[in-house]
């Protein structure tokens, strides 16, 4: 069966779950040596309890590209190959982190700030509207404020996804295609076809923010907008601006909104854990396999905020350049300076992620320290995870980043996540 009908399922506790910020207490660098045997653990434990198939970890350290790998398992349940460094695997949301830098180079380049208004660029949200009562219906008053390009990079413009429930708002994202992506993630049974960047920017722009800009945290398709906004900036599709800016000059010659027929084999099959009514499986269901993939042709919408398959050795290369301030193997990527900046605190001046955290550039950045717990991130950390519960966190504080990749979506409450991969990281540093 493929993700039609099951991936129009109610997402808000699967991509919620993106949300929960996690932590690595303060303890001694690792240990110098071949093994992360905690981590190893982990992810040799998920194969074993039959939770995913297979796993890779990539751990980066600052200074020269000397990754070190850990795997687990094989591509698929049922055949599939040994799982490695280049096995390829769809990274949804992770995807934000990308969209998010590559703006942060515009902003590197004076081609904008990051308090542009973005219907300077995209006239279309020149005069947007936002529900009076979002709980209610549609009815709407002008906005006070105009969306900001921090707004998109932080979820912070009012916008919301289709997949969010039953309101008004989404309902009609819903109604006129406006989806996570135009592979079905998100997409109803019989509902329209999600359109073209473009057309998708001008429909959006017909409905009205769930909030007033810069006033409130909500998870949303902003940086699907970021993403039309670099198109529109440059004149170039997503995919050629994301090759030039940054999957060129950091090999990450895998990364991209498709698979051609030459890589299929690498791809990864994906499973879910829950049927269309949320309800939990005892076996998972595969929804997408190389033999028959969403992901074999080019989409009609490349979506800044869900769209890219990659590899650990891939975005193990994307960690270690924000690791290294903008830096890859001597060439710069982003000054200094910027890439800090992306990685610290966007958002307005009083508006959080969860109770006490900040955004960045397409990442939740973390402003308070919780050293005692060791499945919490520690402070000065950067990062994002994917529906199919691929994450990464970057660390300048204590001088790491890694890179977990597998396939789970609609995880059930003993699955991977954020949690255990810190607490195993805690266990390696001590």
């Amino acid at each position: 069966m493929m993700a039609n009908g099951l991936l129009a399922m109610n997402r808000r506790a699967m991509l919620g779950a993106l949300a929960a910020a996690a932590a690595v207490p303060a303890m001694p660098a690792y240990a110098k040596g071949p093994r992360y045997p905690a981590m190893q653990a982990l992810i040799d434990g998920y194969v074993a309890a039959g939770l995913v198939p297979g796993a890779v970890v990539g751990v980066v350290q600052p200074g020269r590209h000397q990754p070190h790998w850990l795997t687990a398992g094989s591509s698929a349940f049922a055949g599939g190959h040994k799982v490695n460094p280049d096995t390829l695997w769809r990274i949804y949301s992770m995807t934000k982190t990308v969209t998010g830098v590559a703006v942060m180079q515009q902003v590197a380049a004076g081609k904008i700030t990051i308090d542009t208004p973005i219907a300077e660029i995209m006239p279309e949200f020149r005069t947007m509207r936002v529900a009076i009562d979002p709980l209610k219906s549609l009815e709407s008053r002008p906005t006070d404020k105009p969306i900001l390009v921090r707004h998109l990079l932080t979820h912070t413009a009012g916008f919301s996804y289709n997949f969010g429930g039953q309101e008004p708002v989404e309902t009609e994202y819903r109604r006129q295609g406006l989806n996570a992506m135009s592979q079905s993630l998100g997409r109803q049974p019989g509902g329209p076809e999600t359109p073209g960047l473009t057309e998708y920017m001008q429909r959006l722009a017909t409905v009205p923010l769930r909030y007033e800009p810069g006033t409130r945290w909500h998870y949303s398709i902003g940086l699907d907008v970021a993403g039309a906004l670099l198109e529109r900036m440059t004149g170039k599709t997503l995919d050629v601006i994301f090759a030039g800016q940054l999957f060129g000059p950091l090999g990450m010659n895998d990364t991209g909104f498709w698979v051609p027929p030459a890589k299929r084999a690498r791809l990864s099959a994906n499973y879910s854990w829950r049927n269309e009514k949320w309800q939990p499986l005892k076996t998972p269901l595969l929804v997408d396999s190389p033999d028959r993939t969403e992901f074999g042709e080019r989409p009609l919408m490349l979506a800044g905020g869900a769209g890219l398959v990659s590899s650990a050795h891939d975005f193990a290369r994307f960690a270690q350049m924000m690791l290294n301030d903008g830096m890859f193997e001597g060439r710069m990527l982003l000054p200094r300076t910027v890439a800090r900046l992306a990685m610290a605190n966007l958002m307005p001046p009083g508006v959080l992620f969860g109770d006490h955290d900040g955004f960045g550039a397409g990442g939740r950045a973390i402003l308070t320290d919780q050293a005692t717990n060791p499945a919490k991130y520690r402070v000065g950390s950067w990062g994002w995870g994917g529906a199919a519960k691929t994450m990464f966190h970057v660390d300048p504080v204590r001088g790491h980043a890694v890179v977990l990749m597998l396939q789970s979506l609609a995880t059930l409450d003993d699955g991977p996540s954020d949690a255990k991969l810190l607490t195993a990281i805690a266990k390696d540093r001590g």
